[in-house]
């Protein structure tokens, strides 16, 4: 017996001794907020400072600067640094000067490297920058460069008279006593956390293995469902009696079930592909079988009057439209394979392209076909799958309406769908058809496959998405197909 097996069976008891690991969490959580707001407190407290040192100055400048009196400026501003207002003794001042609005000195602590009229010294990019935000200053504000112990922040005040700019004061404070004293305070907090860290992880550990040792199991185990492999979950031990040991064998009763439910699955998707294949075979070994049947009779009666003109005549034509339609059919079925395995996405506006396609299918007809593509150049799609779908819904519509008619196409965005509607004027759909019209080898026209609306819905229906028909007769047709966007981007 190992010292673990001291602790009661109870999970709730053992969840209740790792509550100090996740105090020390919050600990830390609290300790940093604290460390923050007291940053923020201090350096709240740096601004005020800055900010009534350089209104000091920029109170008493005026007049010196009316009277182009710069020495007593200079000593003002030298005041400045001496005699300190109460509760900023330990303030360290960097620097701090008077600019007139062009940015020249006017009065400057470090004369040697900045002489009067002149502009400051600029040592780098920043330097520039805090000098170009200073001269566009109107109203008392605070200017930032850096944040740890070498970093500091400027006061900055305007100088006016009557309402006219004279200049302005710019007050330099080291951030060095602020970061002194959010270290300390950060230093204590720290402390305390890591005291409550180390004796909440005397506890953790103690109980951690015991309580991850199955969930790691099982979170290996649903891992390896979502990745479809089941043959390779383990059953979890079961060794107590507890809360964790009735997780396991819920676990392991689950595991076991989805093993037989994947396999049923398998069964039934083989069943229904083999069901699936025998129609498409039935329908081409129908569909095929019918002109083979007739071009077989016109070719043994040209063979027994090879020499009948008349004959040669009337059956050339009958042979040349079944071989077309044999043609079309196995066409229609290598399209479909090829366009289904297809996965390339594109923007778009790559629809646009078949604009030209679909106006030589029209063919110099009465037709009036409109264009109407909202989609944005963002948005992307399985550029040949949707080609595909849309050129076949646009193809059906204009056999539709023969000779005569309007055929519109548009495509928009809806939240997270991409729709896609073609619709004309045409004779409409019999309510008797509807229910057809995605079966293969379903046609009501004399030369149709039947396999254009059948390529449509297993296209769209292998992007997730659903196809939907109004139709009435004597008053055309819509087709509209909503596909996921985020599906068509991946």
């Amino acid at each position: 017996m190992t010292w673990l097996n001291i602790f009661p069976k109870g999970l709730a008891l053992k969840f209740a001794l790792t509550i100090t690991a996740v105090v020390a969490g919050v600990a830390f959580t609290i300790g940093a907020v604290i460390i923050t707001l007291d940053w923020q407190r201090f350096q709240l407290e740096l601004e005020n400072k800055a900010l009534l040192l350089a209104h000091s100055v920029a109170t008493t400048a005026p007049e010196n600067i009316l009277q182009s009196d710069y020495w007593s400026l200079y000593k003002s501003l030298k005041n400045m640094t001496r005699q300190v207002p109460e509760g900023m003794a330990n303030t360290h001042i960097l620097t701090g000067m008077v600019l007139d609005p062009d940015g020249i000195v006017l009065a400057h602590l470090d004369t040697n490297n900045n002489p009067l009229g002149k502009p400051p010294a600029h040592s780098g990019n920043n330097e520039t920058r805090l000098f170009t935000a200073s001269r566009e200053v109107r109203s008392p504000a605070i200017l930032k460069s850096g944040i740890g112990k070498n970093g500091f922040l400027e006061g900055v005040a305007p100088i006016y008279s009557d309402e006219k700019l004279l200049g302005i004061v710019r007050v330099r404070l080291s951030y060095r006593e602020l970061y002194l004293k959010a270290q300390r305070s950060a230093f204590v907090i720290i402390g305390l956390t890591l005291a409550l860290v180390a004796l909440g992880s005397l506890l953790g550990a103690a109980i951690s293995r015991r309580i991850t040792k199955p969930l790691t199991a099982m979170t290996e185990g649903m891992e390896a469902v979502g990745r479809g492999e089941l043959s390779n979950i383990e059953p979890i031990s079961v060794s107590n009696d507890d809360e964790l040991g009735i997780l396991a064998s819920t676990f392991n009763r689950m595991a076991k079930e989805m093993v037989e439910k994947k396999t049923l699955e398998e069964q039934i998707a083989v069943s229904e592909k083999m069901v699936a294949l025998g129609r498409i075979t039935a329908g081409v070994a129908h569909e095929v079988n019918n002109p083979l049947a007739g071009l077989m009779n016109c070719i043994d009666t040209l063979k027994k009057h090879p020499d009948d003109p008349e004959l040669v005549e009337r059956y050339l034509p009958l042979l040349d439209k079944g071989l077309n339609r044999i043609k079309n059919i196995v066409e229609s079925l290598l399209i479909e394979l090829r366009i289904e395995e297809a996965h390339g996405t594109g923007s778009s506006t790559s629809l646009d392209d078949l604009r030209d396609i679909v106006v030589s299918e029209i063919n110099g007809r009465d037709i009036d076909f409109v264009w109407d593509n909202h989609l944005g150049d963002d948005v992307m799609i399985n550029r040949r799958r949707v080609q595909q779908i849309v050129l076949n819904l646009l193809k059906n519509s204009i056999q539709a309406l023969g000779e005569k008619g309007t055929v519109v196409f548009r495509t928009f965005q809806d939240d997270n769908c991409i729709i896609l509607e073609v619709t004309d004027d045409g004779p409409g759909i019999s309510p008797e058809y509807k229910n057809q019209l995605f079966e293969p080898f379903f046609t009501t026209k004399q030369n149709g496959t039947g396999l254009g609306l059948w390529i449509v819905y297993r296209l769209v229906e292998s992007m997730r998405g659903v196809i939907e028909v109004e139709s009435e007769v004597g008053n055309g047709t819509q087709f509209q197909v909503t596909l996921p966007a985020m599906e068509m981007s991946t």
